[in-house]
């Protein structure tokens, strides 16, 4: 695929002539079985609190959410962010400042920074009891190994800590110093915590003026006990306008929330890469995100939408607070009119892939299924498992809105099927980021 280049030549008439010589051999043979989110993305929305201040969002074991909506701690349905029910209201107002499940998922831990209390939800039960009570907490996470971390301040312009909880004793072990404020935490797969020194010497934040950092697992074991480990040792991975929330998918990418400017980031965490995955517009922000790993591919632009969904709270802190759920969405072919076609002119349309790319369209006399591949480089399905006999590949290049348009004409085939499928990409040289979905047409 690497070898094509950007000729004008490999465009409409080089696949109007391949299908239709395609055609010709498949007619010989006989009848043959057959936003505001980044291109490569889809979205839907709900609203899912009052206007005002949420202060947490959980995705619950059972796929469900939990967000405290200013009120209480209400369940949210995963269908359509209806109340499910209420699961812990506070003894009088307070400031939400994270949900958390336990490990396990039998537990809803909820930080507020009015009491400064943290309340461990029993959801089995709906118990509720205060099981820490900490200056200002920001976040919780929880390393693989079990234990939980918060990140809390003792106050304004002075610096933040993260702690190693004992919710049995109700005690803190500060691990990590930080003279910036709070930030979010995550712990990835390796123990690795990561979070984020921000920047408030000016309002809004001056851009690039947040660092986003990883605190080795050996590190981070190096504060507990006596002393603590110095954030600001911890490597750089990259320079950020502002961070809320982050979560790290299952192909190890660290996405971030900004509530300062309103973008969700996506960071490779090898090469501090960034990608924008979307904007929230306006004077809005996106706050509190989950992540919901799939099992099929990874959460890339132009994947199946099954590779994984981000949810994201999206507010203007004042009329509304919606959550938000991003998956990936793969390019199309659609025919006009759709399969079977009647004899006469029909059109062919590839949508919904790379904006001034390119990409390669596979067009054979047979399909059966799909071959999924899973790695980082090409987490897509790759193509068709298709029938190689008379397998063609046509480069074709893409317009501004990432769509190819053609009319071609069908003789009259009496039922010749087709399959087909597109591989769009950066150019025809490369990258290429994922396919559509695979479709058979039959001419009639």
């Amino acid at each position: 695929m690497a070898g094509f280049g950007g000729d004008r030549g490999f465009g409409r008439g080089t696949l109007q002539r391949g299908v239709t010589a395609l055609i010709a051999v498949a007619a010989g043979a006989g009848a043959l079985a057959g936003q505001s989110v980044e291109p490569g993305f889809t979205s839907s929305e709900w609203n899912v609190a009052p206007a005002g201040f949420v202060g947490g969002f959980e995705r619950l074991g059972s796929g469900n959410f939990a967000l405290f909506d200013g009120t209480a701690v209400q369940e949210l349905s995963a269908l359509d962010g209806s109340v499910v029910q209420t699961l812990f209201t506070p003894p009088g107002f307070v400031f939400g400042a994270f949900l958390r499940a336990s490990p396990d998922g039998g537990k809803l831990y909820f930080g507020e920074s009015s009491n400064h209390e943290i309340w461990e939800i029993d959801l089995a039960t709906l118990q509720a009891q205060v099981v820490l009570t900490v200056t200002f907490p920001f976040d919780l996470a929880f390393a693989p190994t079990g234990e939980a971390y918060v990140t809390w301040s003792p106050g304004f312009f002075q610096g933040s800590h993260v702690a190693r909880c004992d919710f049995v004793n109700g005690t803190l072990d500060d691990v990590v110093d930080s003279p910036e404020a709070s930030g979010p935490l995550w712990f990835d797969a390796a123990g690795d915590l990561w979070t984020a020194l921000p920047d408030f010497s000016s309002f809004p934040p001056k851009p690039d003026a947040t660092e986003l950092i990883r605190i080795a697992a050996a590190d981070l074991a190096s504060g507990i006990g006596p002393g603590a480990y110095d954030a600001t040792q911890a490597p750089v991975i990259a320079q950020l306008d502002g961070a809320y929330a982050l979560v790290i998918d299952d192909g190890g990418d660290v996405i971030i929330s900004d509530a300062n400017y309103g973008t969700l980031l996506s960071v490779d965490p090898a090469t501090g890469a960034e990608r924008r995955l979307g904007e929230a517009g306006g004077f809005d922000a996106f706050l509190y995100l989950a992540m919901a790993d799939e099992a099929h591919g990874t959460f890339e632009p132009w994947q199946p939408a099954d590779a994984g969904t981000l949810f994201a709270i999206r507010s203007d802190f004042w009329s509304y607070n919606a959550l938000m759920a991003i998956h990936p969405a793969r390019a199309r072919i659609d025919t006009t009119p759709p399969t079977p076609i009647p004899p006469g002119l029909f059109d062919l349309a590839i949508t919904g892939a790379t904006p001034g790319g390119a990409g390669l369209l596979f067009v054979c006399d047979g399909l059966s299924s799909e071959v999924a591949l899973r790695n980082r480089t090409w987490p897509a399905p790759l193509f068709l498992d298709l029938d190689f006999i008379n397998l063609q590949a046509f480069p074709l290049l893409l317009d501004g809105n990432g769509e190819y348009h053609e009319t071609f004409d069908n003789p009259g085939l009496a039922g010749v099927s087709l399959a087909a499928q597109f591989v769009t990409g950066a150019s025809l040289s490369g990258p290429f980021f994922g396919t559509s979905e695979a479709i058979v047409v039959t001419l009639q």
